[in-house]
This record gives C-alpha cells, structure tokens and sequence, in this order.
C-alpha cells in the first residue's frame, strides 16, 4: 500500500539512560525527539519497520538483506548485557527484496539474526513506548552515494505496490569531527557535512549530498549518509521533509529527521 514515512535517527547508545547515566543529559534534544518518533510510530502501527543499519556486514554498493523469522540483540558489547531485545522478522519481505528482479545486482541476502547497536538503540526507544514492530533489517556499509540514492527509490516502489504500511528508517551518525574530543580530531569538512544533511531533510532534496566526493566524505567521518539516501530515495521526489533536532555535544553528529512522502 504505502510508505508512511522516512525516517532518521542517530545511534548513540549513551542516549539510552542505563548505558549514559549522568551523561544522559547532553543528548536530551535527541532522546525528546527519539521519543517523539517511537510516539508517532506506536500511533501508526505500521505493518513492518525497514531499519538500515551501516554497522553490519561490510558490502561495497550492495545492501545486505537480514534473512530472519526473528531476531534479537543486546547492548553487551557496551557493558549492558542486560539490556536485550527480541523482534519479530518480516521474513517473506527480506525474501522478496533479495527475489525481485528489479533490485537483481543491488542486494545480497545475509543470514543473521544478530542486531548491533546501529539497530537497538532506536529499538530501545520504541521498546520503552511499550512498541515492538516486526522489523526487516538493511546493511549498508559503503559504495557511491547514488547508488543507495537509487536503491532507496526502487525499494520505495517495491513496498508501494505491497500490500501493508511500512515505515523505513534511517540509523547512522553524522560526522564524528565537528569538534575536538577525547579521541577525536575537528576536520572542516565535519560541520559542513552535517549542514548539507539538514538541509537536505529540511527540503527533502538530496541533491547536494549526491554530489560529494570520497575525500569530502572521508574527512567527514560520518558513518549515515547510505542509510539517509535509501530513506530520501524510498519517500520519493515530492516529499516533505523536518529536522526535529540536531546536536553534537561530543563531536558527532545526531539528527533526527522525517520525511513524509507526498
């Protein structure tokens, strides 16, 4: 039937009160809106939550399907083990993505079940709202910028001629150097890049992002901008697009962002 929204979302786990503590505090425009997402999502009820996530396998202009019933996580590798999660899979849509002739040489099945940070932490989110969706998982490591752009399109059109209403949602990080920090070193190109993202969600026109080269992109060090091209390509040409916040209190870029196709 529909794509209900894109969406964009930052994955720091210190977001999460349990893992950030005191720290929790520094990254409260990003948690108000987190919140405000996983409020209007648990309000929609979509059928299936797409995530991206750029921390899977590591695929060069390839999107790594998850092939799973069900698939489950936990924030152990942070110290948290205790914070776990299980969600059901959409199995017959990661089958029909990996299937369709349309995205033949885009795609690559994974068989994993496992879900990193990239994934639970907006789960988190969504969880605490009382939330579960089924879910089906993307990879998207690195590759050219036009072709996650396109993929985002031809995914857009494979849900909107399914039956149901999904939500595709964008995890990654912005730049991790738009300022100096322990372990991290401000590069000009930083700022810059996480001004181009907001712009390009305020007016949901990518154009400027697909212009970047690999120098610009790698002084940058961001790690989101495959996954916001798939979400910018699913919503179509004439969507609307709204930044709810944009922070970067240790360095690295958090957006949170919407689009909502026309």
């Amino acid at each position: 039937m529909a794509l209900l929204h894109s969406l964009f979302v930052p994955h720091p786990p210190i977001a999460i009160e349990e893992i950030g503590g005191y720290e929790v505090k520094h990254v409260e425009k990003t948690r108000r809106a987190l919140y405000a997402l996983a409020d209007q999502l648990a309000a929609d009820q979509p059928d299936t939550l797409v995530i991206s996530t750029p921390h899977n396998v590591a695929l060069k202009d390839r999107v790594g399907v998850l092939q799973a019933d069900a698939f489950e996580g936990s924030f152990a590798p942070f110290g948290f083990s205790y914070l776990s999660y299980e969600f059901q899979g959409d199995a017959k849509l990661a089958a029909d993505l990996v299937s369709n002739p349309g995205l033949d040489g885009m795609v690559e099945p994974i068989a994993e079940g496992q879900l990193d940070h990239g994934v639970l932490v907006f789960m988190d989110f969504l969880k605490r709202r009382g939330y579960q969706p089924r879910i089906a998982v993307l990879a998207t490591t690195f590759g050219s910028p036009t072709f996650f752009h396109e993929f985002g399109k031809k995914l857009g059109s494979h849900l909107a001629e399914r039956d149901g209403r999904y939500v595709y949602t964008a995890s990654g990080d912005l730049s991790h150097c738009t300022k100096h920090g322990i372990g991290r070193h401000h590069h000009a190109e930083g700022p810059e890049f996480d001004a181009l993202v907001q712009d390009a969600i305020a007016r949901a026109d990518p154009s400027e992002l697909l212009k970047l080269d690999d120098g610009f992109l790698h002084r940058a060090e961001q790690c989101g901008l495959n996954s916001f091209l798939i979400g910018m390509g699913a919503a179509g040409e004439s969507a609307s697009g709204e930044v709810l916040s944009y922070e970067d209190p240790f360095g690295v870029g958090y957006l949170v962002g919407r689009l909502k196709p026309a």
